[in-house]
């Protein structure tokens, strides 16, 4: 992760720790106090214009990239504000940066390194994980004692975390293991994908993936955690669709998709299109 990446990620979790958003001065003030930066005022030559610091300076400059990504609104008079698009570009960081070691990551503090990982700012992302470490704790399901499908919509489940109007609802690990087991533990985009033993257990490890984001499940006002929306996936393929190409991504959803677009749309109550789900994932 570079120094670019490393101000974006404090600019932007700084925001959130904000509730949203604050005036200039405010945020950079919010930054300096917490300690989330390596540079300070005692140690940071000042700039010959606007007797600004250097690293102040840099944090403005990268709020314009972050106003051209949609990270950030434009405007506002000295009010910065985090973005939808923001929220979920911290998430994605989150992922990545769980397996970097901090020695390489090291322009930002390790304050704040600790408190990034302490928080549920990402929650989305958090609850994704707190799913796959349920589902390794736990034994394989039983398969010839799996109930019928319901083919029907049904209630949205417990919340996790809110924040604001934006609430993460918690994964059912026996949702997951179930559809694990309907798919045979095999990757449903290629069967042949090969993966390794799960621990505490007789099948090979796979993940699970939402295909309609449970991030959407205020949108459709029903639940998303259904074995219907749920695909075993091959950790390759599982990357692939929230890392991978625009191509591969629209590839890897279509052929998911049509292979149970009868069954998500049964779920969601009302019909939904490839180009709807497309959108869902910001590949059109």
């Amino acid at each position: 992760m570079n120094q670019q990446e490393q101000k974006w990620l404090v600019l932007l979790y700084s925001l959130i720790e904000m509730d949203g958003g604050s005036q200039r001065k405010n945020v950079l003030q919010h930054i300096q106090e917490k300690g989330y930066w390596y540079k300070n005022d005692q140690n940071d030559a000042p700039l010959l214009t606007r007797n600004e610091k250097a690293w102040r300076d840099d944090f403005s400059y990268e709020r314009q990239h972050l106003v051209e990504h949609g990270y950030m609104q434009s405007g506002g008079q000295g009010l910065w504000k985090i973005t939808e698009e923001g929220i979920e570009y911290v998430e994605s960081q989150a992922r990545r940066l769980k397996d970097i070691p901090f020695e390489d990551a090291a322009c930002f503090t390790a304050i704040f390194y600790q408190k990034f990982f302490h928080t549920q700012v990402h929650s989305e992302f958090t609850a994704d994980q707190i799913l796959l470490e349920q589902l390794s704790q736990t034994e394989d399901a039983q398969d010839e004692l799996l109930p019928p499908l319901l083919d029907k919509p049904m209630p949205k489940g417990a919340v996790l975390h809110s924040s604001g109007s934006k609430n993460t609802y918690l994964r059912d690990p026996a949702v997951a293991r179930r559809a694990f087991a309907r798919a045979g533990h095999c990757c449903e985009v290629d069967k042949t994908h090969t993966s390794f033993l799960r621990k505490n257990g007789s099948h090979l490890y796979m993940e699970p993936h939402h295909l309609i984001p449970m991030s959407m499940t205020d949108y459709f006002n029903v639940s998303l955690d259904r074995e219907q929306n749920i695909f075993c996936l091959c950790s390759n393929c599982h990357n692939q669709i929230h890392y991978g190409t625009k191509e591969d991504v629209r590839r890897l959803i279509s052929k998911l998709f049509t292979s149970r677009e009868k069954e998500i749309c049964a779920i969601l109550g009302r019909k939904i299109t490839l180009d709807e789900i497309y959108r869902i994932y910001k590949v059109i």
